[in-house]
């Protein structure tokens, strides 16, 4: 498939970013000053914003709130989309990088302890918390959810200067008995998503970089799928296939059903923060740039972009408005996509 360039709709856009899904923040993002570069924009009505959050990170939705987590101050924080106000903030330990909901719980990686912590959506009280035993160097870089069990990536913390054979792990969480089973992966794991019946996973620094298939039944990798370019991390599923952000600007497309690349679009930006697949489109933050940018498959390109707010990183979908924590400035935006 033709790649179509994003250069040729925006041909100012750097997307110069840090890759928050593979390395939380306590590795990035940096402190470096956001892009001044021109870009494109949805437009620029004033949007909702919650203010006074420190570094936020982490967003996700359910139980009827926005769950954003302030990654340095190690809180989990509460917020009523119907108010845009903060109902609760607790605690959940020195770190808190990615947060997910699921059975009534919130769940939050705390990757400097190693832990997942669980917290009680209903008395915002934090319930236990499950240790993640790896190795010394090992850190918790992602998480996913879904069937009974979480899943988080353990990558290794101390990053080979040649292509010295490096091993991680993928975590399998069962959230009825906090039993955990680890797959290894080879290389340094990073983003991880489920779609399709399967597990993905990403392997990044260690060369060949590869997109690694895991069946939930059996937690056995069934399948190792190159994308032909040094995958950054980042990992999104939707409409039957697997998308995979790389570090030399290009976006790969993977069909679930053949476990073949069935696409390559060069968007001109060497990595990206997150992605989030609503419907057919795929949504990228772009921290460097203060923007979320609107990927159209049925193009091949961008097809527009809406401002955030400074430095972007993870965000999460609720009714058709977009909620963005914004790192720098200390605010979640919502925006609506329609």
């Amino acid at each position: 498939m033709t790649a179509r360039r994003l250069r040729t709709l925006f041909p100012v856009l750097t997307l110069i970013l840090v890759a928050c899904n593979p390395i939380a923040p306590g590795a990035g993002p940096s402190s470096s000053s956001p892009s001044s570069s021109g870009v494109a924009s949805a437009g620029s009505a004033a949007v909702p914003r919650v203010s006074g959050l420190q570094k936020p990170y982490g967003v996700a939705v359910g139980n009827g709130s926005v769950w954003v987590t302030e990654y340095e101050q190690g809180n989990l924080v509460r917020i009523d989309p119907a108010t845009n106000r903060v109902v609760a903030r607790v605690r959940v330990g020195p770190r808190a990088s990615h947060v997910l909901i699921q059975h009534g719980f919130a769940w939050v990686l705390d990757d400097l302890r190693n832990a997942l912590i669980r917290v009680d959506v209903a008395s915002n009280r934090v319930v236990n918390k499950i240790s993640l035993q790896a190795g010394f160097d090992m850190r918790p870089s992602d998480l996913a959810g879904g069937a009974g069990s979480l899943w988080v990536t353990m990558g290794s913390n101390a990053y080979p200067a040649t292509a010295a054979r490096q091993l991680g792990e993928l975590l399998r969480i069962d959230t009825a008995t906090s039993a955990v089973t680890a797959t290894q992966i080879d290389g340094v794991a990073a983003g991880v998503a489920l779609g399709g019946g399967a597990v993905w996973v990403s392997s990044i620094i260690v060369e060949p970089t590869t997109i690694f298939r895991i069946d939930p039944a059996t937690n056995r990798v069934v399948a190792n799928i190159e994308t032909g370019h040094p995958v950054s991390g980042p990992l999104a599923f939707g409409d039957s296939a697997l998308w995979v952000a790389n570090n030399d600007g290009y976006l790969t497309r993977i069909d679930a059903r053949s476990n073949k690349v069935i696409g390559n679009f060069e968007l001109g930006s060497p990595e990206w923060a997150a992605m989030l697949a609503v419907g057919k489109d795929l949504w990228i933050s772009a921290p460097l740039d203060n923007i979320l940018a609107r990927f159209d498959p049925t193009i091949g390109a961008v097809a527009s972009t809406v401002r955030a707010g400074g430095r972007p990183q993870v965000f999460a979908l609720l009714g058709s408005d977009i909620w963005v924590a914004n790192y720098v400035d200390g605010t979640v935006a919502k925006l609506p996509i329609n």
